[in-house]
């Protein structure tokens, strides 16, 4: 049987009917039968006063019949003041300062101040800011684009630099080249992650060894002019899953313009 208004009512009744010596045998505290009633939301409030309108009900019809007010079972009427208590009690303001309410899911104690609290948190989750791709020299300046170039395929961009200018890592990563590398001259390669790399050609000094972490804009190297190179600048080169792409529409679309 469910925990609702006429079964409330019919335990009330069969408590009345029974002799004086089984009064107060089977009293149960109201407020204990009801507890569970008051963990819900809306229908809790509608069990309690239903429970405490059938109560009243009852021993009203039982005054009316005559039934002297000797023979009427104490227990009755208690139990029609617990039930108009707990009514009034569920149907007041929750957040009361100082107040403790009990937590549906656990009945621990919860504060007013934590209800509040719980209130105002947002339940999205902050996400930390994304890393950003930065310029590799202080100063950009093209001098050179990505494709065909004196019948071979040039895959990156030149930037123009003097010797000794700092170069800066584009993204953060992992060294895995740091040193003499054929027509690069002094190369360093940076790796990303997800299969991303970047190149770093022509340089007069490394300052990164491999192995070593490199954050965005941290520096690995001078400027220069070695290798197959016929002047100062900066050889810059992106590659996806091994093979170079066009550097600028990629950093373009990473958020990093500078064309």
């Amino acid at each position: 049987m469910s925990d609702t208004g006429p079964v409330a009512a019919y335990s009330i009744r069969r408590h009345a009917a029974r002799p004086h010596r089984t009064r107060g045998q089977h009293r149960a505290s109201w407020a204990a039968e009801l507890s569970p009633l008051l963990a819900g939301t809306q229908r809790r409030y509608t069990a309690v006063v239903g429970s405490a309108v059938a109560g009243a009900s009852i021993v009203a019809m039982a005054t009316g019949a005559g039934m002297p007010s000797e023979e009427q079972d104490p227990g009755t009427s208690r139990a029609v003041a617990d039930i108009a208590a707990l009514a009034a009690e569920t149907s007041a303001p929750a957040a009361v300062e100082g107040r403790a309410q009990a937590d549906p899911a656990t009945n621990a104690p919860v504060t007013a101040e934590e209800v509040a609290l719980t209130e105002r948190t947002s339940p999205v989750t902050g996400q930390a800011a994304q890393i950003a791709w930065t310029p590799m020299l202080d100063r950009i300046t093209i001098t050179s684009l990505f494709g065909q170039r004196w019948g071979r395929n040039h895959n990156g961009v030149d930037f123009d630099a003097a010797t000794g200018d700092p170069v800066y890592a584009a993204y953060p990563g992992t060294i895995t080249h740091a040193g003499w590398e054929s027509g690069f001259g002094n190369l360093v390669i940076v790796d990303h992650g997800d299969g991303v790399e970047t190149y770093y050609a022509h340089n007069s000094e490394i300052l990164v060894s491999e192995g070593e972490w490199v954050d965005a804009g941290g520096q690995i190297s001078n400027a220069g002019n070695t290798g197959r190179s016929f002047g100062s600048h900066v050889h810059f080169e992106v590659h996806v899953d091994g093979r170079p792409v066009e550097p600028l529409n990629y950093l373009a679309e990473a958020g990093l313009d500078l064309r």
